[in-house]
């Protein structure tokens, strides 16, 4: 959906359902013949294949086929994780030891092209101050351009608007999604290096389609409404 060489970064409200859309991304990437390294910060791999199986992706399958690789930064290094195919930094709570997993996996990909997808970089603030995530951000991006694209997520109300506004400026575009107070969720491209965009506030939805004797979610909204 997003452009090679870029590092996009999605803004919303944790009850957007960025994660979904995170998953949904995932699934369009790999249907389209992509490899993508998901980095998992926030709940458990067993939850990531949950949803992938939602929008008709066998994660096992294309864990397999090395077309898709999890980081699970989630899991306590105690606990036995729940997809034993995953990739686990030694110390989920150090950006170094995360940054070394997600070139593992990088390379246990086959090398670029990849598509990366970091579901958040909220987490990372709980054990790191704000100069410290935004040099990691800075040093991912980086990687991430020349081996592919990235898309990471940060929530908007747990953090202030100084450390998402660092983030931003790293970031060569910015996704932004909210919830009404209708619980209606909207989504707009705010920029996108490079590319004509005007921010508009899209409404949008997860739904699920008939597939003969499959059931698959997919993502409701008009493309053209972006433009």
């Amino acid at each position: 959906m997003f452009p090679e060489n870029y590092a996009v970064l999605v803004v919303g409200d944790p009850d957007a359902g960025m994660f979904e859309f995170c998953c949904y991304l995932c699934s369009n990437y790999l249907k389209s013949g992509e490899k993508v390294v998901f980095v998992e910060a926030n709940t458990s791999p067993e939850h990531v294949h949950r949803q992938l199986h939602m929008f008709g992706v066998c994660a096992y399958d294309n864990q397999g086929k090395s077309s898709l690789t999890l980081v699970d930064c989630y899991t306590p290094p105690e606990v036995n994780s729940s997809d034993a195919n995953a990739l686990r930094p030694e110390d989920p709570g150090n950006l170094a030891d995360i940054f070394d997993s997600v070139t593992e996996a990088i390379e246990k990909s086959g090398g670029g092209p990849v598509r990366m997808l970091f579901d958040s970089l909220t987490s990372l603030y709980e054990h790191h101050d704000s100069k410290s995530v935004n040099r990691f951000f800075r040093d991912l991006s980086t990687m991430a351009r020349f081996s592919g694209s990235m898309t990471s997520l940060v929530h908007r109300g747990m953090l202030d608007e100084d450390q998402i506004a660092d983030l931003v400026s790293i970031a060569d575009g910015l996704i932004e999604m909210k919830v009404d107070e209708n619980f209606r969720r909207f989504v707009r491209i705010n920029h996108l290096r490079g590319v004509l965009v005007t921010p508009k506030w899209v409404p949008f939805e997860f739904e699920i389609e008939d597939k003969e004797e499959d059931e698959s979610a997919v993502l409701g909204w008009n493309r053209e409404q972006l433009r």
